[in-house]
């Protein structure tokens, strides 16, 4: 059979949770206008027919950004989860967290707890006590969060007493690591009592959200969310045409949410919606726009959060999705389409022209035109047979093929095991099998290499055994390319653990990413060469990954290379 064409009919991929949240979102928006659109002209007809078109527009935008605001608060919840080492896929975290505000009106977040705990019980098995824990910590950085917001604009107005009121309590807890621990404490002793569910004694599970780093991430992001309410409140009041001013609007939403939230209202019902109706009189708006307004914000951010919840409640009870242990059989037809063609072909051209230019320098014949280096402290030769180890749907075989070596594969996944039989027109080149149970004899292979694999395994333990298990197979002096992600960059790193399984359904935001710098974490090995490569995230156009390939050829070479995109680590084994 002839080898099959790379080019092909790319088939829809899953639906990602970034698709999902978005159309949950419209759903709930729609729902939301319409309900605010009766409510508003039913009970305040004369203001609504004075607010003009403008004022709608207004509504939907404030309902787009309530859908961000939300968005950002379950990125900050996924952050605290995992700070809590409970790791899930980032699908179930949002869908978990969303259906949370189902029940937001609740008094005393029991109800947005019980649901959370519910679902995210069924989803991912997470302990009820760490949902309960969880939640309450996200709120209590919300409080010192808007209380900051409070006492700042208290500062500027020359408010003294509850500047100190409010800015006290913030710093203190912000400055003083023990401050939080006591509030931790308390918190779990309290809800310990509520959810029994059989969790440690100690406070080492959760230990790590009163962690200074973890706190400073964490409350930025809240006082981002709470910066975007006050915005809100703000759009809809320039749509109304009423002058109020940008941080006028944002000193009295925060003052709002702050006594709604003293008085324990859930969602502030009634409290905040007072307090923001008196604050707009006081600033000049007619009552009945100021009313009107008020409920508009209300029902676009409290209202479209609960719609919200009742929607993403709706979709887990429609049903799971598949086990993790399926995850790449599930996503096999569509596994090549979560990055762009161009992208993904530039990749595999560099990465196994690096392996090809070691393999060459050290071959023990010919030095490789490309100028490659032998490595130090080679023991001998490396020959042609190996192995591509997770090989997906065969492309990198096939490449490595091409290019003189006798290159086999094995992949976890059947259903990515038949396709890329097909890919390759040879059956009998690729076979399910395990990185940690390689189905080859002791010293049996010359080399071989992982393309981003051994970050998807579910602990260090396992990837430990997966070094083990590679080095068993290698003859002495074999090589092994490790290709990983390098998230050494902080900012690669939030993208690769957060942004990208939003987007795509590649990773599930589980991954234990492996630092080039700490590989001797995982094996004794020695590394004898490292690459990195590339800086440019792969949905960057064509035509400007083109126009910046120059920079990016620069920085490979710069003391910035170590915090590129992607590095290829070439490991020996000596005995």
């Amino acid at each position: 059979m002839a080898p099959v064409s790379i080019a092909a009919v790319a088939p829809r991929p899953p639906r990602a949770a970034a698709s999902m949240l978005v159309l949950g979102s419209a759903a709930a928006v729609l729902v939301t206008g319409l309900v605010a659109t009766v409510a508003i002209v039913s009970r305040h007809r004369g203001a609504s027919l004075s607010l003009g078109y403008g004022f709608w527009a207004g509504l939907v935008a404030v309902s787009g950004l309530t859908a961000v605001n939300l968005g950002l608060r379950a990125l900050r919840w996924i952050y605290l989860l995992r700070r809590c080492e409970t790791r899930l896929p980032i699908r179930d975290a949002y869908i978990g967290y969303l259906a949370g505000f189902s029940l937001v009106l609740a008094p005393l977040l029991l109800g947005e707890i019980a649901v959370r705990s519910y679902v995210l019980k069924e989803r991912g098995e997470v302990s009820p006590l760490t949902t309960a824990v969880v939640n309450v910590w996200e709120r209590v950085l919300d409080l010192v969060a808007v209380a900051i917001l409070v006492g700042a604009f208290a500062v500027v107005r020359g408010h003294a007493a509850l500047a100190a009121w409010c800015l006290v309590p913030a710093l203190i807890a912000t400055a003083f690591s023990t401050v939080r621990i006591t509030v931790l404490r308390l918190m779990v002793f309290v809800l310990r009592r509520l959810w029994p569910d059989g969790g440690p004694a100690s406070l080492d599970r959760w230990a790590r959200l009163t962690r200074t780093s973890t706190w400073h991430a964490s409350l930025a992001a809240s006082l981002i969310v709470w910066l975007l309410s006050g915005t809100a409140l703000w759009l809809l009041l320039a749509a109304a045409g009423t002058g109020v001013g940008f941080l006028s609007a944002i000193a009295l939403h925060s003052r709002a949410t702050l006594e709604g939230a003293v008085q324990l209202a859930p969602a502030g019902v009634v409290v905040t919606g007072g307090w923001l109706v008196d604050g707009l009189g006081d600033l000049g708006v007619a009552a009945s726009v100021a009313a009107a307004v008020t409920l508009g914000a209300r029902l676009a951010t409290v209202g479209l959060a609960t719609a919200l919840g009742v929607v993403f409640l709706v979709i887990h009870r429609r049903g799971r999705g598949p086990a993790r242990d399926d995850h790449f059989d599930a996503i096999a037809d569509s596994y090549d389409v979560q990055i762009p063609e161009a992208r993904r072909q530039a990749l595999l051209e560099r990465k196994t022209t690096m392996m090809c230019e070691v393999l060459h320098a050290n071959s023990g014949g010919a030095s490789d035109p490309r100028g490659s280096r032998h490595l130090a402290g080679a023991v001998g030769p490396v020959g042609p047979v190996g192995l591509d180890i997770g090989c997906g749907q065969g492309w990198y075989v096939r490449r490595m093929r091409e290019q003189g070596f006798k290159v086999t594969g094995i992949d976890s996944s059947a259903g990515q095991v038949a396709l890329s039989g097909h890919h390759l027109g040879h059956l009998g080149l690729v076979q399910t099998g395990s990185v940690l149970e390689i189905p080859y004899a002791d010293d049996s292979l010359d080399f071989a290499y992982t393309i981003n694999v051994l970050h998807h395994l579910p602990s260090v333990a396992h990837q430990r055994r997966a070094f083990s298990e590679i080095m068993r197979v290698l003859r002495p002096g074999g090589l092994l390319f490790l290709h990983e992600i390098n998230t050494r960059n902080v900012v690669f790193r939030f993208y690769m653990g957060y942004v990208f399984p939003s987007l795509n359904c590649i990773d599930e935001g589980v991954e234990r990413w492996l630092l080039p710098d700490h590989l001797d974490t995982y094996t004794s090995a020695r590394v004898v060469e490292t690459r990195y490569f590339t800086f440019l995230p792969e949905f960057t156009p064509e035509t400007l990954v083109r126009l910046l390939a120059p920079l990016e050829r620069r920085l490979e070479r710069s003391l910035c290379s170590v915090y590129s995109a992607h590095y290829m680590a070439v490991l020996r084994k000596d005995t």
